[in-house]
């Protein structure tokens, strides 16, 4: 009956207004959670957290690429990897939270740079509770052992792979490393591997290239597969400055678009949705920018994840914002998006 529910409603709404109605539908769930959290009167007799949609998990914090776009090659925080029983807890807090959606790539790293990153999948894969798992890799690593136990997982699996550049000289420019063939070889396997076998997982390829430079065999290869359902593309149209870390003349050299810097005026909405464990067990409220961990709310090592997203570190970093006291990261971040945006126009 619900599927039966689902097909009308993709009949009768056009895809494009099916959009805006999901975008509303976000934006007010996220606008409708803040103005619980900061309700003196609902917090005096129970104390709200945030409740985001997935939580992001640092597994590694180390990456084998040296992106224009990223500031991982400027990083000073520690590089490591998460262990096991870290990343199990972590998983466990969010299943007690309904949490059931986890992102393995937040700020920087590259899973794969993780030995341990199977057994982190096979114990999501085996969750129940988990509806959804993912992350982002440059599939550099991505060797045909990896890509054949990834086409065991099911559909809840989705792999997006960052790729710069259709030539090895453009690939080198935009990635920092000369890796363009390795890339595109592991790519492709992942690909004929899912079709060979009718693997449900969903494979993504996430082009971080100059406008206009999709071109060559390999682009063919991928609209090609594209047809056939194998693959999803999108591409990154505007890249942002990392908090101010990255010159726009730095990726202008690249090719790429820099992002224009947005009104800043209030709480910006990915602390209400992206909250980061990171590999050493603190949890930062911000997971898109902030390379160096600046704005810390707790460690899952010493409290309940829930418990720090209800905590008074987070309202602290939500209330300066609110005020217009934005801390460092945030001040120059192209990144931001600011709550007030997707709800009121003021």
């Amino acid at each position: 009956m619900i599927n039966f529910a689902k097909q009308i409603y993709r009949f009768v709404f056009p895809k494009a207004l099916r959009e805006k109605i999901t975008y509303a539908r976000e934006w007010g769930s996220v606008w409708a959670n803040y103005q619980l959290f900061r309700s003196a009167l609902i917090n005096r007799f129970y104390r709200t957290g945030i409740r985001p949609k997935a939580v992001f998990i640092e597994v590694a914090n180390i990456c084998n690429a040296r992106c224009v776009f990223c500031a991982y090659p400027d990083m000073k925080r520690q590089k490591k990897t998460m262990s096991l029983p870290l990343f199990k807890k972590s998983i466990d807090d969010c299943l007690a939270g309904d949490i059931t959606e986890v992102d393995l790539t937040p700020i920087v790293g590259d899973p794969f740079m993780d030995s341990g990153i199977f057994d982190k999948l096979d114990y999501l894969s085996r969750a129940p509770g988990i509806t959804r798992f993912h992350f982002y890799t440059n599939a550099i690593l991505l060797r045909s052992g990896y890509a054949d136990r990834l086409t065991a997982y099911d559909a809840r699996f989705w792999i997006f792979c960052s790729f710069g550049g259709f030539s090895r000289e453009t690939y080198r420019k935009i990635m920092g490393v000369d890796k363009f063939e390795e890339a595109t070889a592991n790519i492709r396997y992942l690909i004929e591997r899912k079709l060979q076998t009718g693997s449900g997982i969903r494979i993504h390829v996430s082009l971080r290239v100059p406008r206009g430079s999709e071109h060559g065999e390999f682009w063919e290869y991928l609209k090609d597969k594209r047809s056939r359902g194998a693959v999803e593309i999108s591409s990154v149209e505007e890249f942002d400055n990392w908090g101010g870390r990255i010159p726009d003349s730095k990726l202008l050299a690249a090719g790429l678009v820099p992002k224009l810097p947005p009104n800043h005026r209030g709480v910006c909405r990915r602390l209400l949705t992206g909250p980061v464990i990171l590999a050493d067990g603190r949890v930062n409220a911000c997971c898109c920018r902030d390379a160096e961990a600046t704005l810390i709310i707790g460690d899952v090592t010493r409290e309940p994840l829930m418990d720090i997203l209800a905590g008074q570190k987070l309202r602290e970093v939500l209330r300066r914002l609110e005020k217009g006291d934005f801390p460092d990261i945030c001040k120059k971040c192209t990144k931001y998006q600011s709550l007030r945006d997707g709800v009121v126009d003021d």
